[in-house]
């Protein structure tokens, strides 16, 4: 089976300035991976770099990064642009920010759909509403009416995830997607990204701080330390047997999601 997401032992640089090192991390298809690591610890870029979205003075410059046996590394920018959303979707750490304020959540849902795809507004609208109601929302036709700002930070990241869950990626990032909210609508937002994995078949890569996020979404968890990861494994394993002082002092401070 070809792995759908194969990362072999990149260095990512900023200014010439390495900020990680030999990180090498593979995902099946449908698999959920939880990189987990405190702030600085290179958890955010090793997406990043996955998605081509490294920015300014960013550049991978060792190793090789293979989505569904194709080297990233070697596409165009346009071919990049054309795979995130289709391929590989984002989840960002607060997506009010990442949208337009002075736009409908519908039109920015439709603009980035017709970016990959021809379909009508209709279509994108009926998509979209049945997202939400798999979600188990039914208000979708007050939110896709909304400007982000009339929105709650938990009822952003929905957005969030049915933009980039619209174009049905296999691959979808989710960085930091709790972190601002409060518990119990962490709680809301990680089952929601665990019922696209359930209809979907979707890999999820979560990045966090928190390994109570990761302990509840993942299958195998990735530990990272200053730019290297220091303990990777099957959830079971890590959690309950860490081996590395690191990891057993973020289990030690870990805020645990409720399981309903």
């Amino acid at each position: 089976m070809t792995l759908l997401l194969d990362m072999r032992r990149i260095e990512v640089s900023y200014n010439g300035r390495p900020a990680v090192q030999d990180v090498s991390l593979q995902m099946n298809p449908g698999e959920i991976l939880g990189i987990v690591g405190e702030s600085g610890s290179g958890k955010s870029t090793v997406i990043k770099a996955a998605m081509g979205l490294l920015g300014k003075g960013g550049a991978v410059t060792k190793g090789d990064i293979y989505y569904k046996g194709k080297n990233v590394l070697d596409a165009s920018a346009e071919k990049m642009q054309k795979m995130r959303g289709s391929a590989m979707g984002m989840i960002f750490q607060n997506t009010e920010a990442s949208l337009c304020p002075i736009r409908t959540v519908e039109d920015q849902l439709y603009e980035s759909v017709i970016q990959h795809e021809k379909a009508s507004r209709r279509e994108v609208r009926a998509r979209a509403l049945d997202l939400f109601q798999k979600m188990r929302l039914t208000d979708g036709d007050r939110i896709l009416k909304s400007y982000p700002f009339e929105l709650s930070g938990g009822m952003n990241q929905r957005v969030g995830i049915l933009m980039a869950m619209i174009l049905r990626p296999a691959l979808l990032f989710a960085d930091e997607p709790t972190s601002a909210l409060d518990v119990t609508v962490q709680a809301q937002v990680v089952k929601e990204m665990l019922k696209m994995r359930e209809i979907y078949g979707t890999g999820i890569a979560i990045v966090t701080h928190n390994i109570g996020v990761a302990e509840r979404m993942a299958d195998r968890i990735a530990v990272m330390r200053q730019g290297k990861v220091v303990e990777c494994g099957k959830k079971e394993e890590v959690i309950r047997h860490p081996r590395e002082d690191y990891t057993k002092r973020l289990i030690g401070a870990a805020l645990r999601l409720r399981r309903d």
